[in-house]
């Protein structure tokens, strides 16, 4: 066989092998390409149908054992010419119109998932903004029935004028500047009973308690925030029992005792202000610091706000999760970062800080994840790191007691950013240097 016809014969058999190969092998190198180019199979497919028309020009020249430039014979042996031409050209074109078909049928599959996938990308967003709507009517209809008394000379250390309480009620985006003021008195009054009771501990008492008091002092502030003083009294006996320490058998009655007196000042008498309440360090140094109570709500204090944010927030978990649990391949994770920077956007700096609290305190600990080994194999939720839920919160109105930057250290900082935007990409807006570790 010449030299020519070898060569053809090659050809011909490496591109069947090819189209063969990818018709077997289809549905694995669609997966793998889908998300870079889903057309990635039309053009191969048509440069094998126009290869296949030119070897049925080229393949009389072989099949007649001729040369390519020699003249074809046409004769008994080889049947005349149009049995020739046709016999040995049609299977080629035939073959050629067949992959050519192929691609009209897998375009036109194309335009159908693409209907498809358009058709359900408007079925989310439907939903995605009636939920965005739902938490809209959520925040609108939070109230707080309360009162409000008349001072004189406007100090609010003193008792309130007699007989001057008035009904007041707050709604709206300003409940959640009232209860965080609620939840910081909360903590001072906390932090003030504990490290009293801390500081008259004995060693080795006071090195195991030293190591959990910050904990211990946001957990049962956070407790009373969100549960009320009642619902607290009833526990006390389950949290003295699971801590084997001893120390919240000795001050957890102070906690109480001192709670109900500041909230019987602020709703029998008016009384907001507690000037020089908690001091630290010494006077007779640099180290005094003085820090005064402010009960500054117009609402009975310390009964809890179970009622209204459990519902608020299990609707804002659900938003979140309805959109980051979306199929990529459908919603891609920039788009999921859009849509989730609408409903942060919604959110004021209250908000997002008491949503941080709320999963610092235990609450919302499906927010994310905590534990290392599950981080690590990527188990549980990154609402808060990949998807930057908390991305807006201001530093400057956290408590001292809460650091950023110690709370989401090098176990959080494998989280994921926009392509293309790893630099600027941080998890919080305010905070640069809390960055993403892998490089």
């Amino acid at each position: 066989m010449s030299t020519y016809n070898i060569l053809l014969t090659c050809i011909l058999i490496i591109f069947v092998f090819l189209l063969l190969s990818m018709l077997s092998f289809k549905s694995i190198i669609d997966n793998y390409f889908k998300r870079v180019n889903k057309n990635y199979i039309i053009t191969p497919l048509i440069v094998i149908s126009v290869i296949l028309i030119i070897v049925s020009f080229l393949s009389p020249y072989y099949f007649t054992k001729k040369e390519i430039g020699d003249t074809l014979v046409f004769n008994a042996s080889t049947g005349w010419t149009g049995d020739t031409l046709g016999g040995i050209m049609n299977p080629f074109i035939a073959l050629a119109g067949a992959v050519l078909t192929f691609i009209a049928f897998y375009i036109q599959k194309i335009a159908n998932d693409d209907i498809k996938n358009q058709f359900k990308i408007q079925q989310f967003e439907s939903q995605f903004y009636e939920m965005l709507h739902l938490h809209r009517e959520n925040l609108n209809e939070m109230t707080i029935e309360g009162y409000v008394f008349e001072y004189n000379n406007n100090d609010k250390s003193k008792e309130a004028k007699k007989d001057s309480k008035e009904e007041k009620i707050t709604s709206g985006k300003k409940v959640f500047v009232t209860m965080l003021k609620e939840f910081e008195s909360i903590h001072l009054i906390c932090t003030k009973v504990f490290m009293f009771r801390f500081n008259l501990l004995q060693s080795p008492q006071k090195e195991q308690v030293d190591f959990l008091l910050k904990q211990f002092i946001f957990d049962h502030s956070y407790y009373v925030f969100f549960n009320g003083i009642n619902l607290y009294k009833k526990n006390i006996e389950r949290y003295e029992q699971k801590d084997i320490t001893g120390f919240l058998n000795l001050v957890l009655n102070d906690f109480i005792k001192e709670l109900e007196s500041k909230r019987r000042k602020h709703l029998e008498l008016g009384i907001k202000e507690f000037h020089l309440y908690y001091n630290t360090g010494s006077a007779l140094s640099n180290s005094f610091k003085a820090k005064s109570l402010w009960l500054s709500f117009n609402y009975k204090p310390f009964s809890g706000h179970q009622s209204i944010l459990a519902h608020y927030y299990r609707h804002l978990f659900q938003t979140v999760k309805f959109v980051a649990k979306q199929n990529e391949n459908l919603i891609t994770y920039e788009s999921k970062r859009d849509y989730l920077r609408v409903l942060r956007s919604m959110m004021s700096n209250q908000e997002q800080i008491l949503l941080l609290y709320n999963w610092y305190g235990g609450f919302g600990s499906n927010w994310e994840e905590k534990a290392s080994n599950n981080r690590k194999n990527k188990k549980g939720n990154y609402f808060f790191t990949d998807y930057r839920m908390i991305h807006n919160i201001p530093p400057d109105l956290l408590i001292n007691e809460i650091n950023l930057r110690e709370i989401f250290n090098d176990n959080y900082r494998s989280f994921l950013y926009e392509k293309d935007r790893k630099g600027e990409d941080t998890l919080f807006e305010l905070i640069d240097d809390i960055y993403n570790k892998e490089e």
